[in-house]
């Protein structure tokens, strides 16, 4: 039931787990020291990290519609290179070369081009594992390598089902019901709704990352993508911001651990350092994952922000700045405000070779 799905709850179950893990713990005096340095840089933005994130022009309505849509394939977005590295996924994309989450992002642009109408549900519904291939390959060497595509042609098969048969086509009520909050007590919030309806898609309590990242994005972007003077801007400028949480990904405990924040066991480590996956659900993947809002949420309140301030940071740290990263880097070719205090560097470099976690999912 959604009015399960509240914050406190949220908050309550991330707690019971990191009270009880075994292999994540938080070293609060490192945090203080991380939290002095981002204190600094709490305006930066992607920008500042080389990341582009484009989107299409499109009226209010369908950019909501847009979003939310392709929220549905937001995870797991790194693949094995020839030699069996693993990297970031990337390929050519509208004639560039892009990694990651732009390079996903340009891939929903590429198909609104190309006439593949994401936007109509009945689209959605008659979408094939062979469109799901065209709709991500590489336009230089026609390979296909983003991974899970079952996967997520189920989940664009249910976004068209709902849309089609429980709102018209339209997204647009679910966010006037929710009148600007993401967790309302009436079990009508922007996440409890998209929990809810779209079970498959969106359902990962209690972090919910897919959701609050898709929502996280529309409110930090929306002066670009909802006009201030647009009759729909106040469905944006949601009510309660502070609940923003960061996501739950791979990037940001990979930053954390990297830079000491979180403390790993020793079975934790070996299984960073040897890239054997870990299992949806289990002990360790469970403790990252709540650990890593939790962290979030100290740094805010040390920072006295809300925690999606925090959000672009401690993603693009573990994206641009930690992957690249070794002992003896210049700062040139890898500048980073927090190698002088960063716990891998600086004291145990077995950490400086492992990766963020592994793991098969379509939850991150």
């Amino acid at each position: 039931m959604t009015q399960a799905y509240t914050h406190p709850a949220m908050l309550e179950a991330l707690r019971q787990i990191a009270d009880n893990s075994e292999h994540v713990r938080l070293d609060r005096e490192q945090l203080q020291r991380v939290a002095e340095v981002m204190r600094t840089r709490l305006d930066l933005k992607l920008s500042h990290f080389n990341v582009r994130r484009d989107y299409p022009s499109l009226s209010p309505p369908d950019m909501l519609l847009f979003l939310m849509i392709v929220g549905a394939h937001n995870f797991l977005f790194w693949q094995r290179d020839e030699s069996g590295e693993v990297v970031p996924w990337h390929l050519q994309v509208n004639g560039e070369d892009r990694h990651g989450f732009p390079a996903y992002m340009a891939c929903h642009i590429r198909a609104l081009k190309q006439g593949r109408n994401i936007l109509d549900p009945d689209y959605l519904l008659s979408m094939t594992l062979v469109d799901i291939e065209n709709y991500y390959r590489d336009e230089k060497s026609g390979q296909v390598t983003l991974q899970l595509l079952p996967e997520r042609l189920a989940r664009y098969h249910e976004m068209g089902r709902v849309l089609k048969e429980e709102y018209g086509g339209s997204i647009l009520s679910i966010f006037e019901q929710a009148e600007g909050y993401l967790f309302r007590n009436d079990g009508n919030g922007l996440v409890q709704r998209f929990m809810a309806d779209f079970p498959l898609t969106y359902d990962d309590w209690p972090f919910c990352k897919k959701i609050l990242v898709n929502l996280g994005n529309l409110y930090q972007d929306r002066d670009q993508l909802i006009p201030a003077d647009s009759e729909y801007r106040l469905l944006v400028e949601f009510q309660d911001p502070e609940v923003i949480e960061i996501g739950a990904d791979y990037y940001r405990p990979f930053f954390f651990y990297r830079v000491g924040v979180l403390q790993l066991s020793q079975p934790f480590q070996a299984r960073l350092s040897s890239g054997d996956f870990f299992k949806p659900g289990e002990a360790m993947e469970q403790e990252y994952r709540a650990w890593t809002i939790l962290v979030g949420r100290e740094l805010a309140q040390l920072l006295n922000v809300t925690p999606h301030d925090v959000a672009v940071e401690t993603w693009a740290m573990g994206y641009m700045r930690c992957r690249p990263c070794y002992v003896g880097v210049s700062e040139g070719d890898v500048p980073c405000s927090y190698r002088p205090l960063c716990y891998s560097y600086t004291q145990d470099s077995v950490l400086m070779k492992s990766l963020w976690p592994l793991i098969l999912t379509t939850k991150y």
